[in-house]
């Protein structure tokens, strides 16, 4: 099954006929600063266009990163959410050494229960990645599957290539990919990192609009994949993304 979505536009209205209240906002779970913007920035930036409130969680400063300016990292990531206007949050776990423990759970959940976002992305669970990123992804899809506001649960894909991750729901980002670079630029303390090359986040969006597209492409397109955890037919969630939303829905 594949899913490809565009995100319209969208003029906010606080309730859909019946009385259903809609929450539209966001929350990215991720285990250090950079990761969403890796895996889910563009994607963000047409939701927080669509009506949205972006909201990012990171459970750790990447203090323990490789590069020698790490403790830039918490700057830069302000900077980066400052580029959708999206709510940050970088909790004090330690860096490497996150652990799935009751401590990493509970605080997944008050962020849940802070945000309550209709929308949840995290890391993929399995994929041989960065033990930090296994932590975050599992802990937050856990306490988003049982939270009864969350519509959707997507995990995004790992920063290196990766051959467990096959992705089933895509999203367009192609007039959003300007966001996402320019969200990246600022974190110049990783800009060593071959992932972090403008040239390889743009060779990934791009591979990945082959992937969601079923016919050639007459124009470079960028989309950004996840693999479905969770999607809850919410009409008022629908309503809330436009009558398009859900037009490019495909199978494959």
């Amino acid at each position: 099954m594949k899913f490809s979505v565009i995100i319209p536009t969208y003029n906010r209205a606080e309730s859909q006929p019946g009385g259903l209240v809609v929450n539209r906002s966001v929350l990215a779970v991720f285990a250090h600063p950079d990761d969403a913007e890796l895996g889910c920035f563009g994607t963000l930036a047409a939701l927080a266009r669509a009506g949205f409130e972006p909201h990012i969680l990171a459970l750790t400063n990447g203090a323990s990163s490789c590069s020698p300016d790490a403790a830039f990292r918490t700057a830069e990531a302000k900077e980066s959410a400052g580029v959708i206007g999206a709510d940050l949050v970088i909790e004090n776990f330690v860096d490497g050494g996150l652990e799935p423990k009751r401590e990493t759970y509970a605080c997944v959940n008050d962020h849940l229960a802070r945000v309550r976002p209709s929308i949840v992305v995290t890391h993929m669970v399995g994929a041989l990645d960065h033990q930090d990123h296994e932590t975050a992804g599992r802990a937050a899809t856990t306490i988003a599957g049982r939270t009864p506001c969350v519509s959707l649960i997507l995990q995004s894909e790992p920063p290196l290539m990766n051959n467990l991750f096959c992705p089933d729901f895509y999203v367009d980002i192609t007039a959003y990919m300007a966001e996402k670079l320019n969200a990246m630029s600022r974190y110049r303390s990783e800009r060593d990192k071959p992932f972090m090359a403008e040239r390889a986040i743009r060779d990934r969006a791009a591979w990945w609009a082959r992937q969601a597209e079923t016919q050639n492409l007459p124009t470079t397109r960028y989309y950004e994949a996840f693999r479905l955890v969770k999607a809850k037919l919410d009409f008022g969630l629908l309503a809330a993304l436009g009558p398009a939303a859900w037009g490019k829905v495909g199978v494959a």
